[in-house]
Formats: C-alpha cells, sequence, structure tokens
C-alpha cells in the first residue's frame, strides 16, 4: 500500500484548568476552577482557518490557565506495525480561533493496517525514544525552570488510525498528566516574600526540582496527581540561607491549576556527631587514675545547638561528652534549631561506646632468694609495685615446707619467713595476683625459694 498522510482535527476546546481550595498553614492551596480539556470533539478537515501567529498553548489568566492548542505544535502518534514501534509527527496546521479546534497532520507507515490503535502523546518530546509509550513523570519534569510553559502541559490520549478512509478516531481525547501550581515563596508569617533558586518539591522518594534562570519568589510547576500525600519543600534564599515547609494529607489533581503560597521558614544545617570507636583506658603507671577521653567526635550546626547527654537524656550539655573509666557508655544528642529556624533533630541514641580495659602490673623488687635449705628462720623483704586492684598470694611446694613459710603483706612491702628453728628443704614458689580493676586486667607475678 502507498503511504498515505493523515490530516485529522481535534476538535479541542480550551478550557479553564481548575483550582481546589487548600487552606493549609504552611502550604495554602486555592482554586476556584474547573478541570481542562482541549478536545470535546472530532472533525475531519484540512481548511480550517489558522490562529494568529505566536499564541501561546498555555497562558496565565489571572484566576485562570488558559491551554490552547497552537500552530506548529508537534504531537507524537504512536502505533505498532508488525511488532515494531513506530511514531509519527503530527503537526498542528491550523488551530481554530473560534473553537480551538485543531487540524493535524501526519504520516504512518505504508501497509499499516486499518484501524490500527494509537496512543496520542502531547508535546512530541514527552514520548519515549523507542516509541512505546509516555516517558516517566520524574523525566518528563526533570528540567523545570519555574516559567509557565507549554512543556508544563503534558496529555496523553488513544484512538484509532483508519486507512480505509484517512483519518483518526480518538477514543479517549488527551487529558493532562499533571496539575500544574503557581507557587509564591514567603516567610513564615507571611509577610514578606521570599526570593529563591532552586526550589525542590519532594512527594515520597521523589525530588521534583525548579530551577528559575534567577531567584524569584514566584514559580510555576508541574507535579504529577497525588492523594494525601506528605509534601515537603526545601528552597535555597538568595540571602544563602535553606528554607523548608512540609505538610501532611495533601491532594490534589491532574489537570487542575492551583495557586499556593508556600509559608517557609529558615532551616539550621548539621553535621551529626559519630561514636568514637577504639577507645582504651589511659592510664599509666606514673598516672594510674587515669584521664577523661572524648566519646564522639563532635558534630557541627549552623544556625542550631548540638546538646549531648549520657543519661537517657536526663541532662543535656553543649560540651563533648567525656569518660575516665573502662566501660560502656549510651551518648543521645540532639540539635536544636535557634530562634526563627526549623529542623534539627529530636533526641537520637549514638549507641555504646566502650572504653576497653588495659593490661595491669604486679612487679617485684626481688624474684628469689637461696639457702632456705641452710638457713633457719630465714627472712627475706621485697616491695610489690602493681596497679589498684587486692594483692593475693598462694605458694607452691611440699605442703610441710609451706607449713613452716609465713607470709606478711603490709601496703607494698613483702615479708618471707621460715618458723623459728625451721628450714625450707625443697624449692617453693610463691605466686603474687593483683586483682582486675575496673580499668585494669589482673597480673601475677612470682617469688621463687631456692635451696
Amino acid at each position: 500500500m502507498e503511504d498515505k498522510t493523515m490530516k485529522k482535527v481535534f476538535g479541542f476546546i480550551a478550557l479553564a484548568l481548575s483550582l481546589i481550595a487548600c487552606n493549609k498553614e504552611d502550604i495554602d492551596l486555592q482554586t476556584t476552577m474547573q478541570p481542562a480539556e482541549k478536545a470535546d470533539g472530532i472533525t475531519i478537515t484540512a481548511t480550517l482557518a489558522s490562529k494568529r501567529a505566536g499564541t501561546k498553548a498555555v497562558a496565565d489568566g489571572g484566576d485562570n490557565i488558559t491551554v490552547t492548542w497552537a500552530q506548529n505544535e508537534h504531537i507524537a502518534i504512536l502505533y505498532t506495525k508488525d511488532e515494531t514501534n513506530y511514531m509519527a509527527d503530527a503537526t498542528i496546521t491550523a488551530v481554530d480561533g473560534t473553537t480551538g479546534a485543531a487540524t493535524i497532520e501526519f504520516t504512518v507507515e505504508s501497509g499499516t493496517p486499518d484501524n490500527t490503535p494509537c496512543q496520542i502523546v502531547y508535546p512530541l518530546s514527552a514520548a519515549k525514544d523507542d516509541h512505546s509509550g509516555v516517558k516517566t513523570a520524574a523525566t518528563l519534569l526533570s528540567a523545570q525552570d519555574g516559567t509557565l510553559n507549554a512543556n508544563l502541559d503534558v496529555r496523553v490520549g488513544e484512538g484509532n488510525i483508519r486507512i480505509s478512509t484517512p483519518g483518526l478516531d480518538v477514543t479517549t481525547q488527551p487529558v493532562a498528566q499533571f496539575a500544574i501550581f503557581k507557587f509564591m515563596v514567603k516567610n513564615a508569617d507571611a509577610s514578606a516574600t521570599i526570593d529563591v533558586k532552586p526550589l525542590t518539591v519532594t512527594i515520597g522518594s521523589q525530588n521534583y526540582v525548579i530551577t528559575p534562570a534567577s531567584a524569584t519568589s514566584e514559580l510555576y510547576a508541574a507535579l504529577p496527581a497525588v492523594s494525601d500525600k506528605t509534601v515537603s519543600f526545601s528552597a535555597t534564599g538568595s540571602d544563602s540561607k535553606t528554607y523548608t515547609c512540609s505538610k501532611g494529607g495533601i491532594s490534589f489533581d491532574a489537570g487542575n491549576y492551583y495557586r499556593s503560597t508556600l509559608k517557609m521558614t529558615p532551616h539550621c544545617t548539621f553535621t551529626a556527631p559519630s561514636r568514637r570507636t577504639g577507645l582504651k583506658f589511659n592510664g599509666s603507671k606514673s598516672n594510674v587514675a587515669g584521664s577523661p577521653q572524648n566519646l564522639v567526635n563532635a558534630g557541627s550546626a549552623v544556625n542550631a545547638t548540638i546538646y549531648y547527654s549520657t543519661d537517657d537524656g536526663s541532662n543535656w550539655s553543649t560540651s563533648i561528652p567525656t569518660a575516665t573509666n573502662a566501660g560502656s557508655y549510651t551518648v543521645h544528642y540532639k540539635v536544636v534549631p535557634n530562634a526563627g529556624y526549623t529542623g534539627g533533630r529530636e533526641s537520637t541514641s549514638l549507641g555504646s561506646v566502650s572504653i576497653a580495659k588495659i593490661n595491669g602490673w604486679c612487679e617485684l623488687s626481688s624474684s628469689s632468694s637461696d639457702g632456705w635449705h641452710t638457713t633457719a628462720g630465714k627472712k627475706v623483704s621485697f616491695t610489690v609495685n602493681h596497679h589498684g586492684g587486692e594483692l593475693s598470694y598462694s605458694v607452691n611446694g611440699d605442703p610441710r615446707d609451706e607449713a613452716n613459710l609465713n607470709v606478711h603483706i603490709s601496703g607494698n612491702k613483702v615479708d618471707v619467713s621460715a618458723d623459728s628453728g625451721q628450714t625450707i628443704k625443697k624449692h617453693l614458689t610463691i605466686t603474687f595476683t593483683i586483682a582486675a580493676t575496673t580499668n585494669y586486667k589482673g597480673a601475677t607475678a612470682t617469688y621463687t625459694l631456692n635451696n
């Protein structure tokens, strides 16, 4: 079959987009208009008079946004032939100035079956590159500049391509996929406007960024419809402050026009503290008691203050929490915004921070002595240098020799003697043990009695 040129008129009547009243403390949505449709009929003709040149597809009329077709706009006609996706570039050749009906002209592949189903996508750029459908909302709304332009008005419809009598039967008129907003950014009490660049709208996990050419308090944006969702806004002001606001339970519909006052407050910024790891008690022979150590790596905040607690939030301090003794410590922190700022963080646990014990010591000024089997009633004395644990001892050798041995400890001094008139006939060892403490592990030292 020879290629045939399809000519079609969309009887798309320009209707005003509507506003839905939604008075919120931080996000004020107001409306007085009804949803817009670009067409309510279809006429096959190629002789409709053109609308005056330069007509915008989207124009703000104050309380209304007027949506009309414009001559030389392009619409994608997506269809499948022989299991291959095709796209026909439909050009609006004329727009009726009275009814708003548009005449479109496009060409389909030779051999296209009669009554081939198709998808009508406006504008042409909204169609996927592989001609399989419409680009995602995230893709379509990824490069908004805050101005009111035709790219905010994305529409999708359905139809059938007639080949026997060339034409297009529209089964579903192209309908708007997004709501259009006019955002006015003001301070918390709405007494002054705030110029921002950019403005980020967050719905769920998706961010929609509107970046005007220069900082402004008035921005247009398109957003996908939502129902009972939390919508959050953040913006960088011309004063370099970060402004935010958020509201739950928000709903808005595709094809509607909303005017929204964003009552935003400057937002503090902060870097959270982090718990320290690998800490060990820092005592020594010269400083047995040790000294304080920071339990966390300090956080930082701008226009806010970070507070710390080590008693589950009963008491708070701006000082970095410290501890001296070995053990586990649970640190909480919170971020309190300065007056006039929002953000911050409620009490948050950093988890357990541990200070480990270190090795203790037990050192004898002498480790052995001789002549115990030849000298009756022999006596020696030496000192024990140790950490602060309890000092104890045990004797290991012949029980008869153990019975004749006396060990006396007074402070760091140790006296070892045989009973009067008795000798130690075999080797004996005395093991001194310093018990573990809060900060030190236990330690031992051995003294030997040689024959």
